[in-house]
């Protein structure tokens, strides 16, 4: 097949010319030059995020493209037919969560110390720390946004491009492998050294972004009875070339506990010392990917659950991610909405931790029933009617500013996460033979967690109510777990143990999740 010419145009003006396959899309061109597109649906063209000014020989406009302006597309479904110029929109920085706990261990007694990477591949974002092995002192640490973003918000958008697109798992190989060795240079840059003198790396992530890095296919992941490739153990080989070190250099994927408990979840339990619980306790990863765990009585039960990207923001009409301009913080005062912006500018969208203030502030006004529906204004009482509007399709939306709202399919997305995590929670429970009341410590890991509201969170039912006062926010869990398993011997062991002692709980094959699940839709 002929290539054709493709001028891209970025937002700090910059050019690249690249030869790209007639019939690419130019979301695919786009991210074969690393130019990050938000894509959260995967380039189905069902999100309309995408949108970029395109002009010059390109496919036909599509039915969803039908009612964008002049000179625009949807980069997911817009074909390259010719020589053709795009032009990219500002992304802003991404903010990310890098600090973690940390704990004291043994330095391991490296024969020739020098330097060493901890790595976490998470699924919106990553993050890379440079240790000094030889005093387990931090040099550098940088995070960034997810590059395989492009290919959408969810590890379920992504398992379906790597087996629909023939070049689908290269490309998304490829595309982090690229990115953590760019994020290593600038981190060794930074301290003053090479990555030359990197002689081991540790990376933790779940199950898929870390098939994702080693180049394996997730697609035993997509159906029952979700088998992975490998789960990780100290018998899988990794290549150090994947992160452009030396051939000398160890590069070890921490141990996944099964097909969607992955290696981020027993590093997080390592860095909260879940192996040493002396009361129930849990942790709670919440993302696309529900994870959690569960300590009680010298065990560890855990499970996942597919949640969905709306905690993100993605595929919520005006959701973000946690980016300048997004309103990550909404609060009831003297009965009016207030809320802060990221960057404290102009308010552009809403980012996860700000959806959820909204949704429990949005209970307390009335404006959202049991059910989860958004009353019409006729309905609603009359604290809430300065927010609530009827489009002109009849549709029902909140409105915080002229251009910020939340729609009821909004209001749905967020009902069907927050009810897959906690039904996820008292599964768990049951299996321990638990209640809410028994747990005496929560962590919540990630990001997301670092923001979310605790009071919010229980008021819209994410978590029990009686977990109000026991949440404690722990960071990035899982970096702090492979930071420890890279510079202790003692810790990386401590972790195997803890992958290999944990019992996982298959959701989807328990009948109980169902029940909880659909008990836990109402409000």
């Amino acid at each position: 097949m002929a290539d054709a010419t493709v001028t891209i145009h970025t937002a700090d003006g910059a050019v690249r010319v690249c030869r790209a396959p007639m019939g690419s899309t130019l979301l695919s061109v786009c991210a074969q030059q690393s130019l990050m597109v938000e894509a959260p649906c995967g380039g189905s063209g069902k999100c309309g995020k995408c949108r970029v000014a395109a002009t010059g020989r390109l496919s036909p406009r599509t039915t969803e493209e039908a009612a964008l302006p002049e000179g625009e597309r949807l980069a997911c479904l817009a074909r390259v037919a010719g020589d053709c110029e795009v032009r990219l929109g500002q992304r802003q920085t991404m903010h990310v969560e890098t600090a973690g706990l940390r704990r004291t261990w043994q330095l391991a007694p490296w024969a020739d110390p020098k330097l060493g990477a901890a790595i976490d591949i998470g699924t919106t974002t990553v993050v890379v720390y440079l240790y000094d092995l030889s005093s387990g002192e931090q040099l550098a640490v940088l995070g960034a946004e997810n590059r395989q973003r492009t290919f959408g918000a969810d590890v379920i958008s992504r398992i379906t491009y790597s087996m629909t697109d023939p070049e689908g798992l290269a490309r998304l190989s490829t595309v982090i492998r690229t990115e953590l060795t760019e994020l290593l240079q600038t981190a060794a840059a930074r301290a003053g050294r090479s990555t030359d003198e990197i002689t081991c790396a540790t990376v933790a992530g779940n199950t898929v972004m870390a098939h994702l890095f080693a180049g394996l296919s997730p697609a035993g992941l997509s159906k029952l009875p979700f088998a992975p490739e490998t789960l990780f153990d100290d018998s899988f080989s990794a290549d150090p070339a994947w992160l452009g070190l030396a051939p000398t250099a160890k590069l070890r994927i921490l141990p996944a506990i099964s097909a969607f408990v992955g290696g981020d979840i027993s590093a997080a339990a390592l860095a909260v010392s879940l192996h040493e619980a002396t009361e129930p306790t849990i942790l709670l990863d919440i993302g696309t990917n529900g994870e959690m765990a569960l300590a009680v009585s010298g065990r560890i039960l855990c499970c996942a659950t597919a949640a969905g990207p709306a905690f993100e923001g993605a595929d919520i009409e005006c959701g973000m991610s946690g980016t300048d301009g997004a309103i990550d913080a909404v609060r009831l005062a003297d009965g009016k909405l207030a809320f802060t912006v990221i960057g404290g500018g102009e308010a552009v969208g809403l980012c996860g931790s700000g959806l959820i203030d909204l949704l429990a502030a949005l209970l307390a006004l009335g404006a959202v029933d049991e059910t989860g529906r958004l009353l019409p204004p006729d309905e609603a009482p009359d604290a809430a009617l300065p927010y609530l509007k009827e489009t002109d399709d009849g549709d029902v939306i909140c409105a915080l500013t002229e251009t910020v709202f939340v729609t009821e399919r909004d209001v749905r997305r967020l009902q069907l996460a927050k009810a897959a995590i906690a039904g996820g929670i008292a599964t768990l429970l049951d299996e321990a033979g638990l209640t809410p009341a028994d747990v005496g410590t929560v962590c919540i890991a990630g990001g997301f967690g670092a923001h979310l509201n605790p009071e919010s969170a229980a008021a819209i039912g994410l978590y029990p109510a009686e977990w109000r006062g026991r949440a404690n926010a722990v960071g990035n869990a899982a970096g702090a777990g492979a930071s420890a398993a890279l510079c202790s011997s003692a810790a990386l062991a401590t972790l195997y143990a803890l992958a290999n002692s944990m019992q996982t709980l298959e959701l989807s094959a328990d009948p109980r999740f169902t029940e909880y699940y659909v008990e836990n839709m109402m409000f």
